[in-house]
Protein backbone atom coordinates (compact mmCIF):
# COMPACT_ATOMS: atom_id res chain seq x y z
CA UNK A 1 0.00 0.00 0.00
CA UNK A 2 2.96 2.23 0.56
CA UNK A 3 3.82 1.50 -3.24
CA UNK A 4 0.61 2.30 -4.49
CA UNK A 5 0.35 5.39 -2.66
CA UNK A 6 3.68 7.25 -3.69
CA UNK A 7 3.66 5.80 -6.92
CA UNK A 8 0.28 6.50 -7.63
CA UNK A 9 0.71 10.07 -6.04
CA UNK A 10 4.38 10.93 -8.29
CA UNK A 11 1.99 9.88 -11.02
CA UNK A 12 -0.78 12.09 -10.81
CA UNK A 13 1.32 14.97 -9.97
CA UNK A 14 3.53 14.46 -12.29
CA UNK A 15 0.48 15.14 -15.19
CA UNK A 16 -1.68 16.75 -13.58
CA UNK A 17 -3.45 18.02 -16.85
CA UNK A 18 -4.39 21.38 -15.06
CA UNK A 19 -5.48 20.09 -11.67
CA UNK A 20 -3.69 20.86 -8.28
CA UNK A 21 -2.44 18.71 -5.66
CA UNK A 22 -2.38 19.25 -1.80
CA UNK A 23 -0.89 15.95 0.07
CA UNK A 24 -2.01 15.41 3.44
CA UNK A 25 1.20 13.78 5.52
CA UNK A 26 1.51 11.87 8.72
CA UNK A 27 3.91 13.83 10.41
CA UNK A 28 6.62 14.53 7.49
CA UNK A 29 6.14 14.36 3.97
CA UNK A 30 7.45 11.12 2.15
CA UNK A 31 11.24 10.71 0.90
CA UNK A 32 9.92 10.21 -2.30
CA UNK A 33 7.68 12.96 -2.89
CA UNK A 34 10.13 15.74 -1.57
CA UNK A 35 10.62 16.53 -4.82
CA UNK A 36 6.77 17.10 -5.91
CA UNK A 37 5.96 20.47 -7.15
CA UNK A 38 2.73 20.53 -4.56
CA UNK A 39 1.74 21.84 -0.64
CA UNK A 40 1.76 19.24 1.62
CA UNK A 41 0.05 19.80 5.12
CA UNK A 42 1.36 17.50 7.69
CA UNK A 43 -0.25 15.92 10.65
CA UNK A 44 0.50 16.17 14.59
CA UNK A 45 0.29 12.70 15.12
CA UNK A 46 1.46 9.13 13.33
CA UNK A 47 -1.05 6.93 14.57
CA UNK A 48 -3.56 5.71 11.93
CA UNK A 49 -6.22 5.98 14.62
CA UNK A 50 -5.43 9.48 15.49
CA UNK A 51 -5.27 10.65 12.07
CA UNK A 52 -8.70 9.49 11.34
CA UNK A 53 -10.32 10.13 14.47
CA UNK A 54 -8.92 13.47 15.25
CA UNK A 55 -7.06 15.20 12.35
CA UNK A 56 -8.36 14.16 9.07
CA UNK A 57 -12.26 15.00 9.93
CA UNK A 58 -11.07 18.56 10.54
CA UNK A 59 -8.28 19.09 7.64
CA UNK A 60 -10.15 17.54 5.22
CA UNK A 61 -12.62 20.25 5.65
CA UNK A 62 -10.20 23.14 5.56
CA UNK A 63 -8.15 22.13 2.28
CA UNK A 64 -10.46 23.82 -0.17
CA UNK A 65 -10.37 20.44 -1.80
CA UNK A 66 -12.94 19.42 -4.79
CA UNK A 67 -12.77 15.84 -4.01
CA UNK A 68 -10.11 13.80 -1.52
CA UNK A 69 -8.65 10.49 -2.71
CA UNK A 70 -7.84 8.07 0.49
CA UNK A 71 -4.89 5.67 -1.33
CA UNK A 72 -3.90 4.20 2.01
CA UNK A 73 -6.47 3.19 4.41
CA UNK A 74 -9.80 3.97 3.70
CA UNK A 75 -11.40 7.24 4.66
CA UNK A 76 -12.48 8.36 8.51
CA UNK A 77 -15.59 6.43 10.18
CA UNK A 78 -17.31 10.19 10.79
CA UNK A 79 -16.50 12.76 8.82
CA UNK A 80 -17.83 16.88 8.79
CA UNK A 81 -20.27 18.27 7.04
CA UNK A 82 -18.19 19.96 4.11
CA UNK A 83 -16.08 17.82 3.72
CA UNK A 84 -15.09 17.13 -0.27
CA UNK A 85 -16.56 13.94 -1.71
CA UNK A 86 -14.36 10.94 -1.31
CA UNK A 87 -12.29 8.71 -3.65
CA UNK A 88 -11.20 5.48 -1.24
CA UNK A 89 -8.77 2.40 -2.58
CA UNK A 90 -9.52 -1.33 -1.41
CA UNK A 91 -6.86 -3.64 -2.06
CA UNK A 92 -8.33 -7.04 -0.98
CA UNK A 93 -10.46 -8.64 1.31
CA UNK A 94 -8.61 -11.11 3.36
CA UNK A 95 -9.71 -9.50 6.50
CA UNK A 96 -13.15 -11.15 5.65
CA UNK A 97 -12.63 -14.11 2.85
CA UNK A 98 -9.22 -15.63 5.04
CA UNK A 99 -9.53 -14.28 8.69
CA UNK A 100 -7.02 -16.44 10.03
CA UNK A 101 -4.29 -14.97 7.46
CA UNK A 102 -4.83 -11.40 8.90
CA UNK A 103 -3.75 -10.01 12.30
CA UNK A 104 -6.32 -9.57 14.47
CA UNK A 105 -5.86 -5.41 14.69
CA UNK A 106 -6.32 -5.45 10.84
CA UNK A 107 -9.79 -7.72 11.48
CA UNK A 108 -10.93 -5.67 13.88
CA UNK A 109 -9.89 -2.27 12.05
CA UNK A 110 -10.93 -2.19 8.78
CA UNK A 111 -14.01 -4.66 10.21
CA UNK A 112 -15.18 -1.10 12.01
CA UNK A 113 -14.13 1.29 9.73
CA UNK A 114 -14.66 0.10 5.68
CA UNK A 115 -18.49 -0.36 6.18
CA UNK A 116 -19.04 3.46 6.88
CA UNK A 117 -16.52 4.12 4.21
CA UNK A 118 -17.82 2.35 1.69
CA UNK A 119 -21.60 3.92 2.48
CA UNK A 120 -19.73 7.35 2.61
CA UNK A 121 -17.45 7.14 -0.26
CA UNK A 122 -18.36 8.88 -3.72
CA UNK A 123 -15.94 6.46 -5.43
CA UNK A 124 -14.72 3.56 -4.24
CA UNK A 125 -11.69 2.18 -6.70
CA UNK A 126 -10.41 -1.79 -6.11
CA UNK A 127 -6.86 -3.04 -7.59
CA UNK A 128 -8.40 -5.95 -9.48
CA UNK A 129 -10.99 -7.50 -11.10
CA UNK A 130 -11.29 -9.72 -8.37
CA UNK A 131 -11.19 -7.56 -5.36
CA UNK A 132 -14.56 -5.64 -7.14
CA UNK A 133 -15.72 -9.44 -6.79
CA UNK A 134 -15.28 -10.00 -3.54
CA UNK A 135 -16.18 -6.54 -2.31
CA UNK A 136 -19.50 -6.74 -3.68
CA UNK A 137 -19.92 -10.06 -2.41
CA UNK A 138 -18.83 -8.86 1.12
CA UNK A 139 -20.39 -5.85 1.07
CA UNK A 140 -23.96 -5.88 -1.00
CA UNK A 141 -24.81 -2.28 -0.05
CA UNK A 142 -27.05 0.03 -2.20
CA UNK A 143 -25.63 1.58 -4.75
CA UNK A 144 -22.30 0.49 -4.00
CA UNK A 145 -21.49 -1.25 -7.69
CA UNK A 146 -22.33 2.04 -8.99
CA UNK A 147 -19.24 3.57 -6.95
CA UNK A 148 -16.78 1.20 -7.72
CA UNK A 149 -14.50 0.97 -10.58
CA UNK A 150 -10.87 -1.41 -11.81
CA UNK A 151 -7.85 0.60 -11.12
CA UNK A 152 -4.89 -1.75 -11.85
CA UNK A 153 -1.71 -1.30 -10.39
CA UNK A 154 1.44 -0.21 -12.31
CA UNK A 155 4.94 -1.37 -12.32
CA UNK A 156 7.68 0.88 -10.55
CA UNK A 157 10.56 1.85 -12.84
CA UNK A 158 13.49 -0.71 -12.17
CA UNK A 159 16.34 0.29 -10.01
CA UNK A 160 19.56 -0.74 -11.33
CA UNK A 161 20.53 -4.07 -10.01
CA UNK A 162 23.49 -4.15 -7.77
CA UNK A 163 25.14 -7.17 -7.11
CA UNK A 164 23.94 -10.20 -5.86
CA UNK A 165 24.14 -11.04 -2.30
CA UNK A 166 27.69 -12.87 -1.83
CA UNK A 167 27.62 -16.19 -2.58
CA UNK A 168 24.73 -16.61 -4.77
CA UNK A 169 25.11 -17.34 -8.53
CA UNK A 170 22.53 -17.02 -11.14
CA UNK A 171 19.50 -19.45 -11.90
CA UNK A 172 18.35 -19.69 -8.44
CA UNK A 173 14.34 -19.96 -7.59
CA UNK A 174 13.04 -16.77 -6.14
CA UNK A 175 10.26 -16.09 -3.69
CA UNK A 176 9.72 -12.69 -2.67
CA UNK A 177 7.26 -11.53 -0.19
CA UNK A 178 6.67 -10.95 3.81
CA UNK A 179 7.39 -14.10 5.65
CA UNK A 180 3.31 -14.57 6.57
CA UNK A 181 0.48 -16.92 6.54
CA UNK A 182 -0.98 -16.18 2.90
CA UNK A 183 2.62 -16.44 1.35
CA UNK A 184 2.08 -19.76 1.72
CA UNK A 185 5.66 -20.77 2.64
CA UNK A 186 5.60 -23.99 4.51
CA UNK A 187 3.96 -25.73 1.58
CA UNK A 188 6.36 -23.62 -0.69
CA UNK A 189 9.32 -25.44 1.49
CA UNK A 190 7.46 -29.05 1.06
CA UNK A 191 7.53 -28.19 -2.22
CA UNK A 192 10.55 -27.40 -2.75
CA UNK A 193 11.71 -31.01 -0.57
CA UNK A 194 9.93 -33.06 -3.00
CA UNK A 195 11.10 -31.28 -6.24
CA UNK A 196 14.91 -31.58 -4.86
CA UNK A 197 14.14 -35.59 -4.38
CA UNK A 198 13.02 -35.64 -7.99
CA UNK A 199 15.64 -33.02 -10.05
CA UNK A 200 18.85 -31.41 -9.48
CA UNK A 201 17.49 -28.14 -8.60
CA UNK A 202 19.23 -24.86 -7.71
CA UNK A 203 18.83 -22.50 -4.22
CA UNK A 204 15.39 -21.52 -3.70
CA UNK A 205 16.24 -18.04 -2.12
CA UNK A 206 13.60 -16.28 0.18
CA UNK A 207 13.84 -12.36 0.55
CA UNK A 208 11.01 -11.10 2.74
CA UNK A 209 10.81 -9.23 6.05
CA UNK A 210 9.26 -11.25 9.05
CA UNK A 211 5.52 -10.33 9.14
CA UNK A 212 2.63 -11.51 11.34
CA UNK A 213 1.81 -14.87 12.74
CA UNK A 214 4.14 -17.04 10.82
CA UNK A 215 5.22 -19.18 14.18
CA UNK A 216 8.08 -21.29 13.22
CA UNK A 217 8.06 -21.15 9.64
CA UNK A 218 10.95 -18.18 9.91
CA UNK A 219 12.74 -21.15 11.43
CA UNK A 220 11.78 -23.64 8.98
CA UNK A 221 12.89 -21.46 6.31
CA UNK A 222 16.55 -21.05 7.65
CA UNK A 223 16.72 -24.95 8.18
CA UNK A 224 15.67 -26.29 4.93
CA UNK A 225 18.81 -27.35 3.30
CA UNK A 226 18.85 -25.67 0.11
CA UNK A 227 17.40 -22.66 0.95
CA UNK A 228 18.68 -19.21 1.36
CA UNK A 229 16.64 -16.65 3.32
CA UNK A 230 18.08 -13.23 2.53
CA UNK A 231 15.47 -11.73 4.76
CA UNK A 232 14.33 -7.86 3.64
CA UNK A 233 16.37 -6.43 0.91
CA UNK A 234 17.68 -3.10 -0.86
CA UNK A 235 15.92 -1.81 -4.20
CA UNK A 236 19.42 -2.82 -6.17
CA UNK A 237 19.73 -6.23 -4.58
CA UNK A 238 16.13 -6.69 -5.53
CA UNK A 239 16.46 -5.69 -9.14
CA UNK A 240 19.58 -8.09 -9.23
CA UNK A 241 17.40 -10.95 -7.68
CA UNK A 242 14.40 -10.72 -9.94
CA UNK A 243 17.55 -10.34 -13.22
CA UNK A 244 19.49 -13.54 -12.21
CA UNK A 245 16.98 -15.57 -10.93
CA UNK A 246 15.66 -18.73 -13.35
CA UNK A 247 11.95 -18.66 -11.99
CA UNK A 248 9.52 -16.96 -9.67
CA UNK A 249 7.91 -18.85 -7.23
CA UNK A 250 4.51 -17.10 -6.00
CA UNK A 251 2.36 -19.94 -4.46
CA UNK A 252 0.15 -17.57 -2.30
CA UNK A 253 -3.02 -18.60 -0.60
CA UNK A 254 -5.07 -15.02 -1.53
CA UNK A 255 -3.82 -11.31 -3.89
CA UNK A 256 -5.21 -8.67 -4.46
CA UNK A 257 -3.01 -7.72 -6.94
CA UNK A 258 0.20 -9.21 -6.83
CA UNK A 259 2.94 -7.19 -7.31
CA UNK A 260 6.16 -9.44 -6.95
CA UNK A 261 4.32 -11.00 -10.37
CA UNK A 262 4.46 -8.18 -12.14
CA UNK A 263 7.38 -6.61 -11.01
CA UNK A 264 8.70 -10.32 -12.36
CA UNK A 265 6.75 -10.41 -15.27
CA UNK A 266 8.05 -7.10 -15.97
CA UNK A 267 11.91 -8.38 -16.05
CA UNK A 268 10.93 -11.38 -18.11
CA UNK A 269 11.18 -13.61 -15.13
CA UNK A 270 8.73 -16.71 -15.55
CA UNK A 271 6.31 -17.35 -12.73
CA UNK A 272 4.64 -20.78 -10.78
CA UNK A 273 1.48 -18.65 -9.13
CA UNK A 274 -1.30 -19.86 -6.87
CA UNK A 275 -4.19 -19.97 -9.00
CA UNK A 276 -6.61 -18.34 -6.85
CA UNK A 277 -7.11 -14.31 -5.97
CA UNK A 278 -6.29 -12.03 -8.45
CA UNK A 279 -3.13 -13.72 -9.74
CA UNK A 280 -4.62 -15.48 -12.22
CA UNK A 281 -6.27 -12.46 -13.52
CA UNK A 282 -3.25 -11.37 -13.72
CA UNK A 283 -0.76 -13.62 -14.70
CA UNK A 284 -3.30 -15.12 -17.36
CA UNK A 285 -1.94 -17.67 -19.52
CA UNK A 286 1.52 -16.09 -18.80
CA UNK A 287 2.48 -18.26 -15.94
CA UNK A 288 2.06 -21.40 -14.33
CA UNK A 289 -1.06 -22.00 -12.04
CA UNK A 290 -1.20 -24.40 -9.11
CA UNK A 291 -3.17 -24.92 -6.92
CA UNK A 292 -1.43 -23.52 -3.56
CA UNK A 293 -3.01 -25.87 -1.15
CA UNK A 294 -1.31 -28.76 -3.12
CA UNK A 295 2.38 -29.56 -2.71
CA UNK A 296 2.96 -31.81 -5.36
CA UNK A 297 1.36 -28.87 -7.79
CA UNK A 298 3.67 -26.61 -6.70
CA UNK A 299 6.59 -28.83 -6.74
CA UNK A 300 5.44 -30.02 -10.65
CA UNK A 301 4.96 -26.38 -11.81
CA UNK A 302 8.50 -25.67 -10.32
CA UNK A 303 9.66 -28.73 -12.06
CA UNK A 304 8.04 -27.89 -16.05
CA UNK A 305 9.89 -24.85 -15.59
CA UNK A 306 13.20 -25.76 -14.51
CA UNK A 307 13.73 -28.52 -17.22
CA UNK A 308 12.37 -26.85 -20.14
CA UNK A 309 14.15 -24.41 -21.67
CA UNK A 310 11.39 -23.38 -24.04
CA UNK A 311 8.77 -22.58 -22.15
CA UNK A 312 10.94 -20.86 -19.75
CA UNK A 313 12.11 -18.32 -22.87
CA UNK A 314 8.17 -18.37 -23.95
CA UNK A 315 6.86 -17.36 -20.75
CA UNK A 316 9.83 -14.84 -19.77
CA UNK A 317 8.62 -13.27 -23.36
CA UNK A 318 5.44 -13.36 -23.10
CA UNK A 319 5.08 -12.03 -19.41
CA UNK A 320 7.56 -9.33 -20.80
CA UNK A 321 4.81 -7.95 -23.10
CA UNK A 322 2.21 -8.34 -20.94
CA UNK A 323 4.01 -6.33 -17.84
CA UNK A 324 3.78 -3.68 -20.49
CA UNK A 325 0.23 -3.35 -20.33
CA UNK A 326 0.13 -1.76 -16.62
CA UNK A 327 1.65 1.16 -15.61
CA UNK A 328 1.26 3.95 -12.95
CA UNK A 329 0.44 6.76 -15.60
CA UNK A 330 -2.73 4.28 -16.70
CA UNK A 331 -3.40 4.08 -13.01
CA UNK A 332 -3.18 7.65 -12.39
CA UNK A 333 -5.11 8.22 -15.51
CA UNK A 334 -8.09 6.11 -14.33
CA UNK A 335 -8.01 7.58 -10.55
CA UNK A 336 -7.60 10.97 -12.29
CA UNK A 337 -11.19 10.17 -14.12
CA UNK A 338 -12.88 9.21 -10.80
CA UNK A 339 -12.03 11.74 -8.62
CA UNK A 340 -13.16 14.65 -11.38
CA UNK A 341 -15.89 12.59 -11.91
CA UNK A 342 -16.95 13.03 -8.22
CA UNK A 343 -15.28 16.94 -7.54
CA UNK A 344 -18.25 19.46 -6.63
CA UNK A 345 -17.92 22.33 -8.39
CA UNK A 346 -17.02 25.72 -6.83
CA UNK A 347 -18.45 29.24 -7.74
Amino acid sequence: MVTVATELTKALVSERDGDAYTLLCSRERPQELSELDCEAVLAPYRHELALKLRWLPVVETQVGGDAILYPYWPSPPLREKGAPPAAIFVYDLAFRLRPAEVPWQQRVYLGSILRPALRQAAAVLVISEKTRQDLLGCYPLPGLVEKVSVVPLGVSKSVAAGPLPEGLEPGFILAVGTIEPRKNYPRLLAAYRALRARVSAPPLVIAGRPGWAYGDTLEKIKAEPGVRYLGHVDEPTLSALYESAAILAFPSLYEGFGLPLLEAMARGLPAVVGATGALPELAGEYAILVDPEDVDAIASGLEQVLIDKGLRERLGAASLERAKEFTWERAADLTRKALRDIARVRS
